[in-house]
């Protein structure tokens, strides 16, 4: 079977809809959609990320 090159789903959270999440090999990209509700927090490895709406945040993954 071969291995997937990305996953990505989309969900509801605090109020946003539509927040999309891709896995890639090595890689997390969070994407809000343009809204009026509050950033969101996001912790990867001991690490504190903000994600304002409307944007798409690359992080890294911890091997």
């Amino acid at each position: 079977m071969p291995e997937l090159s990305s996953y990505g789903f989309a969900l509801r959270y605090r109020g946003h809809w539509g927040v999309r999440l891709r896995l890639t090999h090595g890689r997390l990209e969070i994407t809000l959609p343009r809204s009026h509700q509050s950033p969101v927090d996001v912790r990867l490895a001991g690490r504190a990320y903000r994600v304002e709406p409307g944007e798409t945040r690359r992080l890294t993954l911890p091997e």
